[in-house]
């Protein structure tokens, strides 16, 4: 599920990587001396720590958001006034904006190496990128916001004022910031998609970065409400006019303080529209995992007597050890299953694959149901889509993902990993993207027959 470079080799690159990029940067003037330094570690960091896909959605921000500053620098020059600095990022803006990025990187290095299933990691994943996603909504707006044709508009009150004013949004800007989050978002998204990111999903599994997207555009709210309400601004009295410079003002004359938090600059307005974004993500994340699970089996049977399925996986033997194709550290497919003793009167079947083991709590791998009752295997590698063509419905695992995540235990002892099925008297009807919890609730008292098999894994 999680890609993480152990080898000291990749963490070296990474550094050097980081290290390249930042001078390259320098060199280009879209940095000065000391964001250089400050990106050249924050680099290290994401590359060497997090890897590939880290990386990727760091520099499409940098990439992005520098090529714009240095399209429209002549667009804005007239609006440096009003900046609290110039277009080459110093370390408290690279900070602002890749700082909470890269906590969160060693946030996920710390957690993956305490319980490497942990469905939380996903979620710092999201995390991640939502922070950038809001960091590139912001420089985007910021960048295009200016060739709105008309004077844009104070978020708190809706009251006209001159471009480049904090807390000022447009049609144009809106829609940049829109823009740009949707990029790192839509990125996050194809990392995950071909399995290269810490969240393996399915290309169909677009929900998760749709929040992303959702956080992005949030975040570049909260910019701009800060910028309109708590920022600190400052008048100079030989321009006449307000500004985010201080102490001095472009002309030299010092400035004044006039409104706002003292303390609260225009990095710290960008640091909390990186938080805002992430933390976003992670309440989402936190509410999601306390909804799918954990579970604990909690079933009852139909009548007093259960009937058994005689259920068979060829790869393993019952109480065996699982192949490692079958986890997270081979191909992470599913096993061939089959089965026989289904009753006559079974209107459907549904399969639940759990972990009982897992530091979270009892963990659902696979969960599965609406097959036909005449249905006696399934073959090896099921596709991870909510339906499949002959019947069936794949649910939510713990991840959450749509369809079978193989075991993926921390470093220790063997977990055990149940396969269970049941033959049940309901109709194949039941909705799609039910949690184990969900479709335990559904089958309560409707379970004709039950069979398990279970296998054991160990890292």
């Amino acid at each position: 599920m999680a890609f993480i470079p152990h080898s000291s080799s990749f963490i070296l690159l990474g550094i050097l990587l980081g290290v390249l990029i930042a001078y390259l940067a320098y060199r280009a003037q879209a940095l000065n001396r000391s964001g250089a330094v400050t990106a050249a570690v924050l680099g290290a960091v994401v590359f060497g720590l997090g890897g590939l896909p880290w990386a990727v959605l760091l520099l499409s921000f940098f990439i992005s958001s520098s090529a714009l500053s240095r399209a429209f620098s002549r667009r804005k020059k007239g609006l440096d006034e009003k900046y609290s600095k110039g277009s080459r990022r110093d370390a408290g803006q690279v900070l602002a904006n890749g700082g909470v990025a890269g906590l969160l990187v060693l946030a996920f290095v710390i957690l993956h190496g305490q319980s490497p299933d942990s469905p939380f990691l996903t979620w710092l994943w999201l995390a991640f990128a939502a922070s950038l996603a809001a960091a590139n909504a912001d420089t985007w707006a910021t960048e295009l916001g200016v060739l709105n044709p008309a004077p844009p508009r104070l978020i708190s009150t809706g009251q006209q004022v001159e471009s480049g004013t904090s807390g000022a949004i447009s049609l144009v800007g809106s829609l940049a910031a829109f823009a740009g989050a949707a990029l790192i978002a839509l990125l996050a998204w194809l990392m995950a998609a071909l399995k290269w990111g810490p969240a393996a999903i399915a290309p169909a599994d677009w929900l998760p970065f749709l929040w992303v997207l959702v956080a992005g555009t949030v975040g570049s709210l909260v910019d701009s409400l800060l910028g309109a309400t708590l920022q600190a601004i400052y008048y100079c009295p030989t321009c006449r006019k307000e500004t985010e410079r201080h102490p001095t003002h472009t002309c030299g004359t010092p400035t004044q303080f006039t409104r706002g938090l003292p303390w609260l600059d225009n990095d710290w307005v960008n640091t909390a529209c990186t938080a805002a974004a992430a933390l976003l993500i992670l309440i989402i994340g936190w509410l999601t995992l306390a909804w799918t699970g954990p579970t604990q089996p909690n079933i009852s049977i139909q009548g007093g007597t259960m009937m058994a399925l005689t259920l068979s996986i060829n790869a393993f033997q019952n109480g065996g050890d699982i192949p490692k194709d079958f986890t997270c550290e081979g191909a992470n497919h599913s096993p061939e299953i089959t089965w026989s003793g289904v009753p006559a009167t079974a209107r459907s079947q549904a399969l639940i694959v759990s972990d009982p083991d897992a530091p979270v709590g009892t963990f659902i791998h696979w969960v599965l149901y609406n097959l036909p009752p005449d249905q006696t295997s399934l073959a090896a590698s099921q596709p991870k889509m909510a339906q499949f063509p002959g019947g069936g419905t794949q649910g939510v695992n713990g991840y959450p993902h749509t369809g079978y995540d193989g075991p993926c235990p921390p470093p220790g002892k063997a977990h055990r990993y149940y396969f269970r099925l049941y033959a049940l008297d309901l109709a194949p009807g039941l909705p799609a993207g039910l949690t184990a919890n969900q479709l335990e609730n559904k089958m309560q008292g409707h379970i004709l027959a039950q069979g398990e098999w279970m296998g054991k894994y160990k890292r």
